[in-house]
């Protein structure tokens, strides 16, 4: 599935959402946007998602380093990151219970050299 998804990183302070939703849907169909809180920092960042994949490529491959129409200030804009959602979480403790192919319980391939010694 394309991404559709943009984070806007270097957005002047006195950006807001209804301000965040009238720069970019000049650009195309905006479904979802926020503004973030800055933290402390000097500027903000957003999340815009447009409605077509290829809206949202064409804001990352041409205003990404630019000034966007009613901005003064060059704006940073990536396709966002979607999270991964489950996977691997580590390996976990690993124990034998003394039925291992390499000779019964603690037993190592490395000649006594390894864990269970």
């Amino acid at each position: 599935m394309a991404n559709t998804n943009i984070h806007i990183g270097n957005l002047p302070m006195h950006v807001d959402d209804a301000k965040l939703l009238s720069i970019f849907s000049a650009y195309g169909t905006v479904t979802w946007s926020r503004v973030f809180d800055s933290k402390g920092k000097p500027n903000k960042a957003a999340i815009v998602e447009f409605a077509d994949a290829a809206e949202a490529t064409w804001v990352v491959e041409n205003l990404n380093g630019n000034i966007a129409q009613g901005l003064s200030e060059p704006i940073t804009v990536a396709f966002k990151q979607e999270r991964r959602k489950g996977g691997a979480k580590g390996y976990g403790k690993v124990g034998g219970n003394g039925n291992s192919s390499w000779g019964g319980k603690g037993s190592s391939p490395y000649n006594g050299k390894g864990a269970g010694m």
